[in-house]
Formats: C-alpha cells, sequence, structure tokens
C-alpha cells in the first residue's frame, strides 16, 4: 500500500513528527509513502535522510484565528486546487491522510479523484488553538464527512469532537510511538539546590503559561525556594504580558524565559517537575515524554491531558486557570519528595508499554487495513 501523507507545515515537530514516525513504524510491513507539504522545512530533510518522496505545492488553510481572514483564505483554496488535485493524482496513492483538520483542500481533491481518504485528527482547532472554519463549523464537518472514509485522533477527547463531524462509526483512536528521552545530558538548573519546574511549548494564551507564573508568584511569598523555566518563543506582545506578571508576582528572578532551544526533552528531564498549562490540550505529547523520563507532572484537567494523568495515581491535575491549585499541587512535591518520586516510578510506567513502537504500527496498520 502507498500511502501520501498532507501535511500543513513544511518543519518537523507538532502534528507533523507523528508522520516519521508512522513511516519508520510501517515501512518494515511494506508500506510506501510519499509527503505532500506546502514548502521546503526541516521535514522535507528528515524525509530525504529516509529516502521518502515529498512534493510541494500551495495548501492553504481552511481556518483562521477568529476568522479574520475568512475570505482571502477561501480565494486561497479556490486558486490552488486545480495544482493541488494534479499533485495528489501524480503520486499514484492508494491512500491519501491529512494529518491535520485545518487543511481541507486536500480531501477536497481526493473526492473529485475518486481517491480513499482518512483524517489523521491531532488537535481540536478552536478549543486549543482559538481557529475558525472559514465555512463555519456545520458546513466544514460536512464537508470532513463526504471526504473521508475514516478518521483516526489521537485522543478520546478528540475522537469525541469530531465523531459528530464524521460519524462516530468512522472514527477510531491511535496512540502515538513517544520515544523514551535521552539521558540528561543538558546543564543543570541554576541555581543549585532550588525546586526547579519545567513547561515546554509556544507562548501564547492558549497555552497558559500565566498560571505557572502565579502560582511560582504565590510559593515565592511564602519563601519557598522555586524557579519556573518556559522553552518556547511566541508573539511580542503575550511574552511581554508574561514579564510583566512575572514581576507583579515579584517573582520575576524566578522566572527564566530560555527561548527556542534544541535540547528541550534534555533539559525537562532535569527538572524536579513538568508543568502542562494548557487551557485545552489535545493529547501533549510533552506529558508523556516526561513519564517516561520519570519526571512528575502536573497537569490541567482538561481536553486529552486527563486521559494521561490519573490525578494522584501517574500525575497531579488542577482546573485550567487557577493558579492558587495549581500552587499547592506545587507544594505537595516539594513537600513531600517519596510523593513526587512515587508518581514519577506510576507515570513512568503506565506511559513506557502504552506509547511504544509496536503499539503505534499495529494500530496504524489496523485502521490502514480498514481501506486495503
Amino acid at each position: 500500500m502507498k500511502v501520501l501523507f498532507a501535511v500543513h507545515q513544511g518543519d518537523a515537530g507538532g502534528a507533523t513528527t507523528p508522520v516519521i514516525e508512522a513511516i519508520d513504524a510501517l515501512r518494515p510491513r511494506g508500506y510506501g509513502f510519499h509527503v505532500l507539504l506546502p514548502e521546503r522545512g526541516t521535514l522535507c530533510d528528515a524525509l530525504d535522510a529516509r529516502n521518502v518522496g515529498w512534493t510541494t505545492c500551495p495548501l492553504p488553510l481552511w481556518c483562521s484565528t477568529r476568522g479574520r481572514r475568512r475570505w482571502r483564505d477561501i480565494a486561497a483554496n479556490m486558486r490552488a486546487f486545480a495544482s493541488v488535485r494534479r499533485a495528489v493524482e501524480v503520486v499514484g496513492a492508494d491512500l491519501v491522510v491529512t494529518n491535520s483538520i485545518v487543511l481541507g483542500i486536500v480531501a477536497r481533491a481526493c473526492v473529485t479523484l475518486h481517491l480513499p481518504h482518512m483524517w489523521w485528527l491531532h488537535e481540536f482547532a478552536t478549543e486549543d488553538h482559538n481557529l475558525r472554519f472559514d465555512w463555519g463549523d456545520w458546513l466544514t464537518a460536512r464537508i470532513a464527512r463526504n471526504s473521508c472514509v475514516r478518521a483516526f485522533a489521537n485522543s478520546d477527547a478528540v475522537a469525541r469532537k469530531f465523531a459528530g463531524w464524521v460519524g462516530p462509526d468512522r472514527i477510531g483512536r491511535v496512540d502515538y510511538f513517544i520515544k523514551p528521552l535521552p539521558p540528561a545530558v543538558a546543564p543543570a538548573f541554576e541555581p543549585d539546590g532550588a525546586f526547579h519546574l519545567a513547561l515546554a511549548g509556544s507562548l501564547n494564551p492558549q497555552k497558559g503559561q500565566d498560571d505557572a507564573i502565579s502560582a511560582v508568584g504565590r510559593l515565592a511569598a511564602e519563601g519557598r525556594d522555586v524557579h519556573l523555566h518556559l522553552f518556547g518563543t511566541g508573539g511580542r506582545g503575550y511574552t511581554a504580558r508574561l514579564r510583566t506578571l512575572a514581576e507583579a508576582c515579584g517573582a520575576a528572578a524566578r522566572i527564566h524565559f530560555h527561548g527556542h532551544v534544541d535540547d528541550v526533552p534534555a533539559r525537562m528531564a532535569r527538572a524536579q517537575a513538568v508543568l502542562v498549562t494548557s487551557r485545552c490540550e489535545a493529547f501533549g505529547r510533552v506529558t508523556v515524554e516526561a513519564m517516561r523520563a520519570g519526571v512528575p507532572v502536573i497537569g490541567t484537567a482538561s481536553g486529552g491531558t486527563p486521559e494521561l494523568i490519573a490525578d494522584g495515581h501517574t500525575g497531579l491535575l488542577y482546573p485550567p486557570g487557577d493558579a492558587a491549585a495549581l500552587a499547592r499541587q506545587i507544594a505537595r512535591l516539594m513537600d513531600d519528595p517519596a510523593e513526587a518520586a512515587r508518581l514519577a516510578a506510576a507515570g513512568r510506567g503506565w506511559a513506557t508499554p502504552r506509547f511504544g513502537e509496536a503499539q503505534f504500527a499495529d494500530a496504524l496498520d489496523a485502521e490502514f487495513s480498514r481501506v486495503r
């Protein structure tokens, strides 16, 4: 079977990382692959290293933040349709998989080519990225349903949302393969002896970094030696707001903005705890990476995160937006190192077998075999 993946960005990371992992997992089973992407990026280098073909062509999205680009997006999709249809047709794939719900043009092309098409759903779109569909939810749902034979999601929460779009009988779940983190070769956090928290992700309001900063401010006011390390970049406006919040909380010296770094996984493994403060995370790769590294995790009780963290058993949860509750959970780990170690061990024991490569390959193979 030859599978064509259509992705919405040229760089590896986020929703495109599972594409590379899928190629690695399924090629030994006789699958062939090609990737359609909007521009050249680091994903192309990863594909070249695997001798996997790829094609670039315009792939405009069919959604935007608060719909500000609605008519421009619709016009761009209309202009690009013929070239996208040709790009899909020449690959000669047996199955086309669109790797994100934010990209609809390839699904429409598959309808006209009578090619089986599947959605691989990695995000909620609206709840996690504040995106609005240009055609509205009702019409977009109809198009999504009429342009696929099946869909599969990365969490039950995402599957529940889109079951209403594509039909509950045509949606499944596939757990990712998440590699164990490498040994912690990153430099140790400073100052030595403090309780260090790590939080990785783009700096934007949906990721909830303000919860973490406010919580650290509360703990610092209690005289606790706690530091927060933020890994990721974002808009200058929101970043400035976070810095202002840190000043207002009296914790500016305890909040470290590292920006983009290449060794985030190794740095997370150095932390005493990892925070996942997203308002509504669809899945949370960082959560599982921290678990597999044996680091306790505190996450929000929303989206797909409660599927990964059993509160008090494999980690801790708090209500999104409740900085006081987050501070209490951090203090719980600081005050009881044995409890922190127990949660870390339980998290690793649960995540390691569930997110292995064999189960990932089996689940994908089962989904693709439905089409075969």
